[in-house]
């Protein structure tokens, strides 16, 4: 422990995960300990967001904080944690003077167990007549509902609420499978009133503690020396699983996500380095280790098909990588699933930078995984904001490195998330078609773009809300919304939800921006206006908020407000409300207001966009 007398360890980012990786990889109690005595000075080396979360809970909670402040760190977040007393989870939700209200979160994470709310189901289930155990539950969620319906008269604070686990052992043993009424049944029963509870509320969701157990195994999760002394349901050797578990959820909450996968090729999407044994040498086939391979490639392959964008960064001879891709019968990953492809033999850490550069995406929003510790290293120290996995010697491990992996969750995935890795390559494309324009103007009317504008569409709420958490560098406004906020912006009688969808001669981008407007007689402020990375320097941005201006011409007002919040990711795009003509104007708190006088102001939509309006 550093003493008095000591200055403050400080950490560099890439030291900084690095101790984080080390704590991820042996998360003993010791290690663990040893990061939370350098917390603070972690923290202000990698966090990217602070954050105030509550968590209260019907068991002692309190030896888990320090795993759930680091496994935060892994993900960018700085925590501040309240923990509320124990076994008070309704009190606190009810109260408008409790701990929780007075402590304002961000975040609340309800971790209540049916074990406490109905023990019997538990403790005595054969004991119970089928009446009583559904009394049981529907007391439990009834008096849980009342206290979230408090809750929410006073707070709209995203809730997590933790659902209800099976026991190791089942009551009725193999009578299980055959009884009227199961303790599975019953508990099952639970998690479905639970979802429906959940659905009920606006940011209440649930999250999967059951599969968590389940996953580490349910005769060990627990250990009934803390369980029962302490009250501490929890193992010790199983803190850090269920600390990273909480932390998981609040990623794609807060647009933390990953978007990228970076894969090595030789030794990681085959066997064998291609460059020496060629084509027909590499391990990738029907017998191990070539299955093991094929078996990871289907999982990248799931990644793709959920929305992941891939690229390949790999040291080797031009065309030896896309050979294999092109020609080897037992690839399941073939070349249309890259959006970019960097083989050469220069570093790995600048061909990362080039392949962001070329996709237009945050480096922070990168994963990079290698089966070379050397080159794993290097990534680690020139870009530690890229979450750097490296694989281990054994390729029969793999595919289960890819299931691990905590940080591309979303909480849904879309029709447009599915096909993102194609409207990623379409760039390719693009890039050819503008390095052979004589001009800009002349590339954009190559490009023959069209651009289709909506106003309160429904069918966009779920990608609205989405493109909220995953919009990040074009974002002026970085406010996070639900699809029931949405959905309130779209009913208000004050307000407008606009969405635009983009396409060209080599595809649908799908829906690419996003803009929420609060109208008066004669003022518009725009307090949502964001645009896929993606599409950015194609004047769309541009005529985006011009034809919105134009309509709040059209309506009456005389002014367009345009809200901005400084951001680090967003830090390149501040000028873009000065660039077209608005004038700065107040600050309200963190708020930037930008001020746009619609009598005189330039509309002008370029000529290269066709526009219509649905």
């Amino acid at each position: 422990m550093t003493s008095k007398s000591e200055p403050a360890r400080v950490f560099t980012a890439a030291e900084a995960q690095a101790l984080l990786a080390e704590v991820n990889a042996h998360p003993t109690l010791i290690r663990i300990a040893g990061a939370m005595q350098q917390l603070e000075p972690l923290r202000k080396a990698v966090e990217r967001l602070s954050l105030r979360a509550a968590c209260i809970s019907s068991f002692t909670f309190e030896p888990i904080k320090p795993s759930l402040q680091l496994q935060a760190l892994r993900a960018g977040l700085g925590l501040e944690v309240y923990l509320g007393p124990f076994g008070q989870v309704e009190q606190e939700l009810i109260n408008p003077s409790s701990g929780l209200a007075t402590f304002n979160p961000d975040v609340v994470f309800v971790a209540a167990r049916l074990q406490d709310a109905c023990p019997a189901i538990y403790e005595a289930f054969n004991s119970l007549t089928p009446g009583a155990a559904t009394a049981l539950v529907d007391d439990w969620i009834a008096r849980l509902r009342a206290a979230l319906s408090a809750f929410r008269q006073r707070s709209k604070t995203p809730v997590f609420i933790q659902n209800y686990d099976f026991p190791a052992v089942p009551a009725l043993g193999l009578a299980e499978q055959s009884a009227a009424l199961s303790q599975a049944a019953v508990i099952s029963r639970a998690n479905a009133e639970l979802s429906g509870l959940a659905a009920s509320f606006d940011n209440v969701r649930v999250m999967d503690y059951d599969a968590l157990v389940a996953r580490h195994g349910r005769l060990h999760w627990q250990d009934p020396r803390t369980a029962f002394y302490a009250r501490i349901p929890v193992a010790p050797a199983n803190y850090w699983h269920l600390a990273g578990f909480y932390a998981r959820h609040l990623r794609p909450l807060y647009g933390l996500s990953k978007k990228v996968l970076v894969l090595d090729a030789d030794n990681t999407l085959w066997g064998g380095v291609v460059g020496d044994v060629g084509l027909d040498g590499i391990a990738l086939g029907h017998d191990f280790p070539g299955n093991a391979f094929v078996a990871f490639q289907k999982r990248i392959l799931d990644l793709y098909n959920r929305g992941i964008v891939l690229a390949i960064a790999s040291k080797n001879q031009p065309g030896s990588v896309e050979e294999v891709l092109d020609r080897h019968p037992h690839m399941v990953l073939r070349t249309e699933h890259f959006a970019a492809m960097r083989i050469d033999w220069e570093p790995k850490p600048e061909n990362l930078r080039r392949i962001a550069a070329d996709l237009n995406l945050g480096i922070d929003s990168f994963v990079f995984m290698d089966d070379s510790p050397v080159e794993c290293e290097l990534m680690r120290a020139a870009l530690p904001e890229v979450l750097t996995v490296h694989l281990p010697d054994d390729p029969a491990r793999y595919a289960g490195i890819v299931e691990s992996l905590d940080c591309f969750d979303q909480w849904k995935i879309s029709e447009e998330d599915r096909t993102r890795g194609k409207l990623y390559k379409a760039e390719a494309g693009r890039r050819e078609l503008q390095a052979g324009s004589v001009d800009m103007p002349t590339f954009y009317r190559q490009l023959q773009m069209k651009v289709t504008l909506f106003v309160d569409h429904l069918p966009h709420v779920a990608r609205a809300a989405q493109m909220t958490v995953r919009t990040n560098q074009f974002n002026m406004h970085t406010i996070r919304c639900s699809e029931d906020d949405i959905r309130r912006f779209m009913a208000a009688a004050d307000s407008n939800v606009f969405t635009l969808a983009l396409a060209d001669r080599f595809g649908d981008n799908g829906i690419v921006g996003l803009a929420v407007a609060q109208h008066g007689p004669t003022e518009w402020v725009l307090h949502l206006f964001l645009m896929s990375c993606r599409v950015l320097g194609r004047t769309v941005e541009q005529a985006f908020i011009a034809w919105i201006a134009e309509r709040a011409r059209a309506a009456g007002a005389s002014r367009l407000v345009a809200e901005f919040v400084p951001t680090a990711r967003n830090k390149p795009f501040a000028g873009f409300y000065k660039d077209r003509g608005l004038v700065e104007g107040a600050r309200i708190g963190e708020v930037q207001q930008w001020v746009w006088d619609l009598r005189t102001a330039d509309m002008t939509v370029p000529d290269w966009l066709d526009v219509k309006v649905v």
